[in-house]
């Protein structure tokens, strides 16, 4: 249909909408067999996108006001406050640390690398049912038994469904094979591209069973702090990449408030919990830690 589209329009660009967009394998045929130089899927595309735009219809062709420029990220959702989690966490008993921002990352980043799964709010909840670097489950990408453990003890899913990478753009090309029209669908995870061979055995708990993963490629202007802790978990492991599927349950929406996201914590094998400049461990996972460095 695509293909037919484009020689009947011999346009460069092609913007796709509804549900159908949200099949990241599809999307990603379509821009290499189309003709369509650009293809653009927007965050949210199935019916609340569509409600969007609806609304932006009709401010700008019934009411008539000009085009706007607007940031080109999906966070527009209630924003989060670490200071909220610290007053929760302890009332609960268990151990918070409040930190300035590189502590914070080099801690969470260190976190990462011993093996720990990380709950990650940060900011603006994303708007659609990708988790894009806000409301964020992440882990380390290189074994698979992380994978297994993610689905075992947190999602509670089905062991074939596979879990999505992030990585900085600048570096996406080295560990993919994206070209550089793909990289626009991979700003909001919404094509599925191949892992690079080489990389396979070391980006096992990211890497589906064919050998592609639906990946979110990065820039520093769209989430900075989750860009710091890939440059961070990158210099400890020489592999800027990180695990990153949705912050919530099996049948549950993605956390919204830190409330949800503490009782997601509480309730699932997730190590730490990070909201602001807020860091929260379990009580058991802390000793085992402590008796780790030991």
């Amino acid at each position: 249909m695509t293909r037919a589209l484009h020689e009947e329009t011999a346009l460069p660009d092609l913007c796709l909408g509804g549900g159908v967009a949200l099949n990241g394998v599809a999307n990603a045929r379509i821009l290499s067999e189309s003709g369509f130089e650009r293809l653009f899927v927007p965050p949210a595309p199935g019916d609340a996108g569509c409600a969007l735009g609806a609304a932006l219809y009709a401010d700008r062709i019934y009411f008539g006001n000009p085009q706007r420029e607007m940031p080109d990220h999906p966070f527009w959702g209630p924003t989060v406050d670490g200071d909220d989690l610290a007053r929760l966490a302890r009332e609960d008993g268990q151990l918070v640390e409040e930190l300035d921002d590189v502590a914070l990352i080099d801690q969470i980043a260190d976190d990462l690398a011993s093996g720990q799964i990380i709950g990650w709010m940060e900011g603006a909840l994303e708007f659609g049912p990708r988790a894009l670097g806000h409301r964020s489950l992440l882990a380390a990408p290189h074994a698979v038994e992380t994978r297994d453990q993610l689905n075992r003890e947190i999602k509670f899913r089905e062991e074939f469904r596979p879990f999505a990478p992030v990585v900085p753009i600048e570096a996406a090309d080295k560990f993919f094979e994206l070209t550089r029209a793909g990289t626009r669908l991979s700003r909001f995870m919404s094509g599925v591209f191949p892992v690079r061979p080489e990389w396979r055995s070391r980006l096992q708990a990211i890497t589906h069973i064919d050998g592609t993963a639906r990946l979110q490629s990065l820039e520093r202007t769209m989430a900075p702090r989750l860009y710091a802790l890939l440059e961070a978990y990158g210099q400890r492991t020489g592999i800027p990449v990180l695990l990153n599927t949705s912050f919530n349950l099996a049948g549950e929406p993605i956390v919204n408030r830190v409330a949800e996201g503490y009782s997601t914590f509480l309730r699932s094998g997730i190590d730490v919990l990070v909201a602001g400049q807020t860091r929260v461990t379990k009580r058991a996972v802390a000793r085992r830690m402590e008796d780790v460095h030991a």
